[in-house]
């Protein structure tokens, strides 16, 4: 069981060792994405969409190829669900119609959504939005080696 977690965990933070490229976004499978988000605790981006759909197919040709839309994605774990091959996971969002975008915190709680069509400069105020509704992030982990150096800092001068 320890070396599925660790093998998962590998995985997934191998694919932080490959940065996505200035002009695409790194899509992620629903489960290897949710995984992800977790791990890395970052917000989600999921798209919903079908191939037959007209404004999809806009969208991923025009919008999320755009160099605004791309950089405002790079602190997302982006999800592209394909409706027509996961259902479960459509349902489970209640998805309508097509596109839709999700937003999600790290914990997977959904923050927003949009419905229908967006052009890159509305996606990229859709982010934006979504971004002022994530959880604000508490002082913690990072300010750890810090606090550890002082205390050091302070036991030698201490002792000696």
């Amino acid at each position: 069981m320890m070396k599925l977690i660790g093998l998962l965990l590998l995985l997934v933070l191998s694919t932080a060792a490959i940065p996505a490229t200035a002009q695409s976004i790194q899509w992620y499978t629903y489960e290897e994405g949710i995984l992800a988000a977790g791990v890395k605790d970052k917000p989600v981006i999921m798209d919903f969409y079908a191939d037959w759909c007209q404004p999809c197919i806009a969208m991923e040709e025009g919008t999320y190829p755009d160099l605004r839309v791309v950089r405002e994605m790079s602190d997302f774990i982006a999800i592209k669900v394909d409706t027509q091959k996961r259902i479960d996971i459509e349902s489970k969002y209640g998805i309508a119609y097509y596109p839709t975008v999700v937003f999600l915190d790290a914990k997977g709680r959904e923050i927003s959504r949009h419905v229908g069509y967006l052009g890159p400069e509305e996606m990229v105020q859709e982010i934006k939005s979504s971004r002022g509704k994530l959880p604000e992030e508490s002082p913690g982990f990072e300010a750890l080696p810090v606090i550890a150096a002082i205390i050091l800092l302070a036991a030698k001068r201490l002792s000696g």
